[in-house]
C-alpha cells in the first residue's frame, strides 16, 4: 500500500518564499503521519496568472506582471528545487508539485510544470501541453508526454486543463503508468454557486476507469481577483472507487491509500486493454 497526501494549498500570489516555507511545513507534517507520496497544486510557488480571466484586471500591484511572474518562477536546478530534493531525502518521501519554472536556456521564457521529486533527486518533469486561456500569454507549452519509475511502477503527470484531452492519460497508461497525477488551479467566480459539486470526481472517475489507473486530483484553495479556487481534491481507483474527496474549497489535506494490485484485478476483469482495436483506430486518427 502507498500512502498519499493531496495538499489543497492556499497559495499566495508572487510570494515564492512564503509558499515554499509552507510547502516544507506540510511535507514535514504529512511525512510524520506516514505519507509516502505528497501532492501540491498547480503553480504552487507563484500563484496563478493575471488577469485570471480574459478581459479581467491585473490584481497584483506590480509594474509588469509578466516580469514579476518570471521573477517568482524557480530555476529548474536552482536553490528552491534543490531544497525540495533535500526535503524529500530528509523525510524519505516523493513529491509531485506544480511549479512555475524558468527555461534553463532562454531568458524570459517560463513553463507551467509538474515535478516528480524523490529522495534521490528530480525524477521527472512535465510541462503543461494544453494551456488555459490567459496562460498562453506567459507560458511556453510542453512537447513531451512521459512516465517515470517510482514505487515499483510508473507515474505520469498532467496539469489541470490537460484532463479534458483524453489522449494525455491514455498515452501515459500506454507507457505503463499505474498512477496519474493531476495538479490544478481551477476556479470560478467568487459570488457564483458551484455548478457541479462533484465535477472533479466525474473527471477523475472517467480517466481512471477508461485506463484502469489510479487518478489523483489535487486542486488549490483560496481567492484572488473575484475568483475562488474550487478545491475539492479527490482520488479515484482504477475501477472507479472513490478513495477519498474533499467536499469544500478550504485549505485541507486529503489522505488516501493506494493498492497497486487493484489495477490487475480491474483490467483482467473488464478486458479494457485486451479488447482495444488500435489498428482500427489508427485508420481514423491518422492526419
Amino acid at each position: 500500500m502507498i500512502s498519499a497526501s493531496l495538499v489543497q494549498l492556499d497559495i499566495r500570489a508572487l510570494a515564492p518564499a512564503e509558499n515554499f516555507r509552507r510547502i516544507h511545513e506540510f511535507v514535514a507534517a504529512e511525512a510524520a503521519r506516514g505519507a509516502e507520496l505528497i501532492l501540491f497544486p498547480e503553480l504552487a510557488n507563484t500563484g496563478y496568472v493575471e488577469p485570471l480571466v480574459p478581459g479581467g484586471s491585473i490584481v497584483s500591484d506590480v509594474p509588469h506582471f509578466g516580469e514579476a511572474l518570471y521573477g517568482a518562477c524557480a530555476e529548474p536546478d536552482g536553490e528552491e528545487v534543490r531544497a525540495l530534493v533535500a526535503l524529500a531525502a530528509r523525510h524519505r518521501v516523493h513529491l509531485v508539485i506544480g511549479l512555475g519554472l524558468r527555461d534553463p536556456l532562454r531568458a524570459g521564457v517560463m513553463h507551467n510544470a509538474s515535478l516528480l521529486i524523490g529522495p534521490d533527486g528530480v525524477l521527472g518533469s512535465y510541462t503543461k501541453v494544453h494551456q488555459w486561456q490567459n496562460e498562453k500569454l506567459f507560458f511556453t507549452g510542453g512537447d513531451r508526454i512521459e512516465t517515470f519509475p517510482v514505487f515499483g511502477t510508473r507515474l505520469g503527470m498532467q496539469i489541470c486543463y490537460d484532463i479534458r484531452f483524453p489522449e494525455i492519460t491514455r498515452i501515459l497508461a500506454l507507457q505503463g503508468a499505474s498512477i496519474v497525477t493531476s495538479v490544478w488551479a481551477s476556479f470560478g467566480a467568487e459570488n457564483a454557486p458551484v455548478s457541479d459539486e462533484a465535477l472533479f470526481i466525474h473527471r477523475a472517475y472517467t480517466r481512471a476507469t477508461e485506463n484502469g489507473v489510479f487518478f489523483l486530483s489535487c486542486n488549490r484553495s483560496g481567492s484572488r481577483g473575484g475568483q475562488r479556487f474550487f478545491g475539492r481534491s479527490c482520488a479515484v481507483g482504477p475501477d472507479g472507487t472513490l478513495l477519498g474527496a474533499l467536499d469544500h474549497d478550504r485549505e485541507d489535506v486529503l489522505r488516501v491509500s493506494i493498492d497497486l494490485a487493484e489495477i490487475a484485478r480491474y483490467r483482467s476483469f473488464t478486458g479494457i486493454w485486451a479488447d482495444r482495436a488500435p489498428a482500427l483506430y489508427a485508420k481514423y486518427l491518422a492526419p
